[in-house]
């Protein structure tokens, strides 16, 4: 694994899209990663479920968006592709989907173009998903993507580490300005909501200010003001392990907010 790994990569630091990946099984992480995930499975016994549905949520949106006719996928603050990818969920139902990944985590990039140096229609760009210019004008996405056509744009659990609330909330409207009516909002964002759980995420949030991205809990107000404008798909907004489940009697078991994240899909009309 080494002999790829870029030079510069700061290997003192964790990084939230390798602990991500180690929580879910994967094994593109370094000992930093697994120590801090360690912390805050301490701090949130919890957080690999946090993890795992957050996994599954966006497994069954790309699908759903797929099954709906989207046939371009853009996948903001990808993060390690762990598991199965957008790619492979999205080209399970049509095998014309072409999948924009768009992360700024070097290892993240690094893994991520080997991985996809030999698939067809899928391509990774390194920038901040903030900068929505240079995304949506990086030769990868002119490749990839025809604007005049559908385009879901994915920020599954990635825009809380847009620690600006403004500049969060503008970075969405400024993708979905770009795209097309029929074009799908996919997020997935984590919550202070005042449920069973809280205390445990805040303390989660906290522990994320020592990697190498904070992240931030916002209400269930401000998520849910995102989707203003737009057609929003039932269930609405709700725990991820609560939008269209498989296996709709689990959710007897699972208390909904050891999810965590809020999450919805909208249609652009």
């Amino acid at each position: 694994m080494s002999s790829w790994i870029p030079p510069d990569i700061d290997l003192e630091r964790a990084s939230p899209a390798r602990v991500y990946d180690y929580l879910l099984g994967g094994g593109w992480n370094f000992a930093v990663d697994r120590i801090m995930a360690d912390q805050a499975i301490q701090a949130m016994p919890w957080v690999r479920d946090l993890a795992r549905y957050n996994r599954q949520f966006l497994g069954r949106a790309v699908r759903f968006c797929a099954e709906a006719g989207v046939r371009q996928f853009l996948d903001l603050g990808s993060g390690m592709p762990t598991a199965q990818s957008v790619h492979e969920m999205a080209q399970e139902v049509d095998p014309s989907c072409r999948v924009v990944y768009v992360e700024r985590e070097p290892v993240a990039v690094a893994h991520s173009e080997l991985i996809l140096s030999t698939v067809e229609g899928a391509g990774i760009v390194e920038a901040d998903l903030a900068d929505v210019d240079a995304v949506l004008h990086d030769p990868v996405t002119r490749k990839l993507f025809d604007l005049t056509e559908p385009v879901a744009v994915v920020m599954a659990s990635s825009l809380h580490y847009v620690l600006d609330a403004d500049v969060a909330a503008q970075t969405v409207a400024a993708y979905l300005a770009a795209v097309v009516p029929g074009s799908y909002f996919v997020l997935s964002h984590i919550t202070d909501n005042q449920a069973d759980g809280s205390d445990e995420v805040k303390g989660l949030v906290e522990l994320s200010k020592t990697t190498s991205a904070a992240g931030v809990a916002r209400s269930r107000e401000w998520i849910t003001g995102l989707f203003g404008g737009l057609e929003l798909v039932a269930p609405g907004v709700v725990y991820t392990s609560q939008w269209r489940p498989d296996d709709r009697l689990k959710l007897v078991t699972d208390l909904p907010a050891h999810a965590s994240l809020l999450a919805g899909v909208a249609r652009k009309p």
